[in-house]
């Protein structure tokens, strides 16, 4: 047994060696590359790598995401005509280039909303291409060389380099894939970035909310962590739209806050005569960011109840004693340390040894 295992430790101690000194047995070891921080330059640059001003870059991957209806795809068209044709949008310069849109949901629908867009601005948008191929990249037969071909292919028609692909939306793309799985939503990303890459341009996802809107996109939590702009579209109760920039790793702007509307186009008439719209969109003045309302703890909602049953105020100890109790189950401690919370939150007072509840109105 002890003449086995000399002999084990003797053959991964030969490998290491072979490793080192370069062996054919080894498979080649990648040179990676690297520089010091004496030879990085100090001094000021001329940044050209912005695709929409402060707000996209040439080589970022970014999303769009919102609630249903938000009005996420039509800001992405938008944004893709602006790239299409080198025209500022909202007031902010773009750098000119093909845009490939990869319709995959509802391709008729995007198509729609270009033709809105041609008629209502006389717009040329021959390097606007919206393709109408269902396109997967999550499966083993991913269509990574198929959109690559596709960018060549434009390029050479019409003579400009590919600026920005748009994947709508995430969830038709990657289908297959469980979207809370890094394991598989890793692989779509990992696929955006072989097109971004192969074709040297931007990639944007339009992507959905997840059931609570506070948590931010539907899914996996490092998709976040693997772009590089997010914005978040919304909606209030009165219409007004939102595009907020969430995150920005390269660029300043997080927090911005971009306003539009929807303006209905009609685009013809159906077969009894009733008239089919779409819409465009049109700048307006941002609506002011909702105020957050914190919701109160289960704890600090027992001891407003509880207080007011006594007349809005208590010693601390009674109330301690009160909450530790049924119906209650509160420890001494946790209550002291809310209570203690709830007076630097200027919710409760202390006078006089008691705990106090203001009265409404004060």
């Amino acid at each position: 047994m002890a003449f086995d295992l000399v002999q084990e430790m003797q053959a991964i101690a030969d490998k290491v060696h072979d490793a080192a000194n370069g062996s054919a047995l080894a498979p080649p070891v990648r040179q990676l590359q690297y520089v010091t921080g004496d030879q990085i330059d100090a001094g000021d640059r001329v940044f050209d790598d912005e695709l929409v001003e402060g707000l996209l870059t040439r080589h970022g991957i970014s999303v769009i995401y919102g609630d249903s209806n938000s009005g996420k795809t039509f800001l992405a068209i938008d944004i893709a005509a602006a790239i299409a044709q080198g025209i500022q949008w909202m007031g902010r310069h773009t750098n000119a280039g093909i845009v490939l849109y990869l319709a995959t949901e509802a391709c008729e629908s995007v198509e729609l909303r270009v033709a809105a867009y041609k008629r209502e601005f006389d717009a040329q948008l021959g390097t606007l291409v919206v393709v109408q191929s269902p396109i997967n990249l999550f499966n083993a037969a991913a269509d990574v060389d198929a959109v690559v071909a596709l960018a060549r292919r434009v390029e050479s028609d019409i003579g400009e380099k590919v600026a920005l692909a748009i994947g709508d939306t995430l969830a038709t793309i990657s289908a297959g894939a469980n979207e809370n799985s890094g394991e598989d939503m890793g692989a779509v990303m990992r696929n955006a970035q072989a097109i971004r890459a192969a074709v040297g341009c931007a990639f944007m996802w339009i992507h959905h909310t997840g059931k609570d809107a506070a948590k931010g996109m539907r899914g996996w939590s490092g998709m976040r962590a693997a772009i590089d702009t997010e914005i978040e579209v919304t909606v209030d109760d009165k219409g007004q739209r939102c595009a907020e920039v969430t995150k920005q790793r390269d660029l300043p702007g997080k927090g911005e806050r971009i306003g539009f509307r929807l303006s209905t186009v009609v685009m013809g008439r159906n077969a009894w005569d009733k008239e089919r719209t779409t819409c465009i969109v049109e700048p307006t003045d941002a609506p002011p960011r909702p105020v957050k309302v914190k919701r109160p703890s289960a704890i600090a909602g027992a001891i407003e109840v509880v207080l007011r049953q006594s007349g809005g105020r208590m010693k601390r100890s009674d109330l301690q004693g009160m909450l530790s109790k049924p119906p209650y189950a509160w420890t001494f401690d946790s209550v002291r340390n809310e209570v203690g919370k709830l007076i630097r939150d200027k919710c409760l007072t202390y006078d006089l040894g008691e705990v106090v509840l203001p009265k409404e109105g004060a």
